[in-house]
């Protein structure tokens, strides 16, 4: 059964009660890409292979993948560069749960946000998979079908959770891994503790790689390098003023290379326009890397191929597709058709901070420049009939309106 077909009861057998989710409206961009996450995750055999012995399960709730993005992004690429034996798992509820945000003010920026990241790390088959249905302990082997002892001990209007608990059920019992549950949700916890299955609950605001890591590892983490905390744009209105990075004890012996308090504050500002405007380059980027393969096709593979091109081509032409970023998606998409003429540009706006022709920081830009930039996206949007970057720039546009309304320094990191 399909992402879409969901709320269908005659279909795979539901019947009345059992889990279904019925998006509004269906043909959203938000949508389509949570359907083709599920669609990935029943259809790739390869991530359903038999587990290693010493992999460690981390289930993630909603309400991480909400808050603290920033942070599971930043531990799975540790993870994956580090060569280290975990896997995160993303429920099957949870891809749901997403999709019902889209139309909540303040978190629809956040759940665009994450649905895009999880297809893209679901889609490289390396450490992020999501829950496939028969991955479940219930003897339908159909994670959707209503338990009707869960439905007793958890209340209907708390299925969702019986649902998360029974993914870190299969997975600790089953595959028999170490499991952890990463939430938010305290009495979700407890309710996971109970089940004998381990909990990563943020307990402070400083929330970040290195106390994942220290749950999953323990003393061993010492062996390792995991990020400390440092400032993200995120889902609270404490966040989104002006804030300052506070430095952390470093009684655990791990490797503080990267903390805060030793970086230049040019890699951690503070400034929620600086933390905002990074965000708005990395998702709006992904778009329009997906906008240019669609437009490209298979030409994107012959990108920084040619080594004999002459040094009059598009400077897009001698990189490889994988290396690019806002400016040669703007520019190759510019030889197809005229961009929007704005100022600033689209592509400086675009750029991270001082790294490009009048690239400069969130707070310096503004908010007629943030105003003017999002426009050129969405007629960009316009043009090319690109439902992700249409849907994106209203929920980015909303997130621009609250931190302008926002007291906080005019200027500084």
């Amino acid at each position: 059964m399909s992402f879409s077909d969901v709320f269908t009861l005659q279909r795979s057998g539901l019947g009345i009660g059992d889990f279904k989710h019925i998006p509004s409206p269906p043909s959203t961009h938000l949508f389509a890409t949570l359907q083709r996450i599920e669609e990935f995750s029943n259809e790739d055999v390869e991530m359903q292979a038999p587990l290693l012995e010493e992999l460690i399960v981390v289930v993630l709730d909603t309400n991480i993948l909400l808050d603290y993005l920033d942070v599971i992004q930043a531990f799975v690429a540790e993870v994956e560069e580090q060569g280290l034996p975990v896997m995160v798992i993303i429920p099957g509820v949870v891809i749901y749960e997403l999709d019902g945000q889209k139309n909540r003010e303040r978190l629809s920026w956040f759940a665009r946000r994450a649905s895009t990241w999880l297809l893209k790390k679901v889609k490289e088959r390396r450490t992020v998979k999501g829950q496939a249905l028969d991955e479940t302990c219930k003897a339908s082997r159909n994670w959707k079908k209503r338990d009707l002892d869960a439905v007793l001990e958890f209340g209907s209007e708390r299925s969702n959770d019986s649902l998360i608990i029974d993914c870190c059920k299969y997975f600790l019992h089953i595959r028999q891994r170490r499991t952890f549950l990463c939430s938010k949700d305290k009495l979700l916890t407890v309710e996971a503790e109970s089940e004998s299955v381990s909990t990563i609950s943020p307990d402070r605001d400083a929330f970040c790689s290195r106390d994942i890591a220290q749950a999953l590892f323990g003393f061993e983490a010492s062996r390792f390098k995991f990020s400390g905390y440092h400032p993200t744009y995120r889902n609270s209105s404490v966040n989104l003023i002006q804030a300052t990075p506070t430095s952390e004890p470093d009684d655990d012996g791990m490797d503080i290379d990267d903390d805060c308090s030793s970086v230049p504050q040019l890699l951690h500002p503070s400034h929620s326009l600086d933390l905002l405007h990074l965000q708005v380059i990395e998702y709006f980027t992904g778009l329009l890397l997906e906008l240019v393969a669609r437009i490209a096709g298979p030409e994107v593979q012959s990108f920084g191929r040619n080594i004999s091109a002459s040094k009059h081509a598009p400077a897009f032409s001698r990189k490889g597709f994988a290396t690019w970023g806002a400016l040669e998606c703007l520019d190759y998409i510019g030889t197809k058709k005229s961009l929007p003429k704005t100022s600033p540009r689209v592509d400086t706006f675009m750029t991270r901070p001082y790294e490009g022709v009048g690239a400069r920081r969130g707070q310096d830009w503004s908010r007629r420049d943030w105003e003017t930039a999002l426009k050129g996206l969405r007629e960009i949007g316009d043009q090319w009939q690109d439902g992700s970057i249409r849907e994106s720039v209203p929920a980015a546009e909303l997130h621009i309106s609250y931190v302008f309304a926002m007291p906080m320094r005019p200027t500084g990191l």
